[in-house]
C-alpha cells in the first residue's frame, strides 16, 4: 500500500474492456510529511471518487485489482483502497 496525492486524470481513447466505467487517477507517491517522493506518478482506478490533490491510499495488488474488474485477464495492477481524510 502506497501513500500518494491525486496530480490528474488519466484519458484513454482505448483501453482494456476491463477498464470501461472505471475512472483512471494519476497518483504522486508522498512521505508522510506529504513530501513527493522521486518516482513517476502511477495510475489507479478509483472506486470512491477522489478528487484532485486529495490524499488517498493505492493498493498495487494486482490480483485485487483484476478481482475488482472481474477478469482475470485484465492489465490494471493499482487502485485506490481509501481516501485520506485530512
Amino acid at each position: 500500500m502506497l501513500l500518494c496525492r491525486i496530480v490528474g486524470r488519466a484519458v484513454a481513447t482505448h483501453s482494456h474492456p476491463s477498464l470501461d466505467g472505471f475512472k483512471m487517477l494519476l497518483c504522486q507517491q508522498e512521505d508522510a510529511d506529504g513530501k513527493p517522493l522521486d518516482a513517476p506518478p502511477l495510475v489507479a482506478i478509483d472506486l470512491f471518487g477522489a478528487g484532485v490533490h486529495q490524499r488517498v491510499f493505492v493498493s498495487t495488488d494486482g490480483i485485487g485489482a483484476r478481482g475488482i474488474v472481474n477478469d482475470e485477464d485484465s492489465p490494471v495492477r493499482n487502485y485506490i483502497q481509501g481516501v485520506i481524510d485530512d
